[in-house]
């Protein structure tokens, strides 16, 4: 065989730094739009909790309500719930009518940006 000559043709393995940078990028802005959604999720939680809680007060003074008598049902002024410092409830009463009247509960509390509230309303017969 007379000179033959193999001839090896390199073809570089790799990435250029430029893909390197862009893939950098992407993962980033995912990592970044994975966070805030985890962030905006973990404080709506707190969100949905208060309002239950704010509910939940607000049913129980309305069943306080409807199992005084009827004449002592009456209005009472914005004040903090006992035991739930950051809640204010406020209660009352129309008589729309000699024996009957409308009670409306409502609670009140504090989130960034304002105040949020939750009514009930509930009617109460003299017999």
């Amino acid at each position: 065989m007379r000179g033959t000559s193999v001839r090896l043709i390199f073809k570089p393995r790799g990435f250029t730094i430029l893909e390197v940078l862009i893939a950098a990028l992407l993962v980033g802005v995912g990592m970044f739009a994975i966070m805030e959604a985890f962030n905006r999720g973990y404080f709506g939680i707190g969100t949905v909790e208060d309002y239950n809680l704010a509910l939940s007060l607000t049913e129980e003074r309305l069943e306080q309500v409807k199992d005084a008598s009827f004449a002592s049902v009456s209005s009472s002024a914005r004040a903090a719930v006992s035991g739930f410092s950051d809640f204010d409830q406020q209660v009352v009463v129309t008589s729309p009518h000699a024996d009957l009247k409308q009670v409306a509960v409502t609670t009140y509390w504090q989130v960034p940006g304002g105040e949020k509230n939750t009514s009930l309303t509930t009617y109460v017969v003299n017999n």
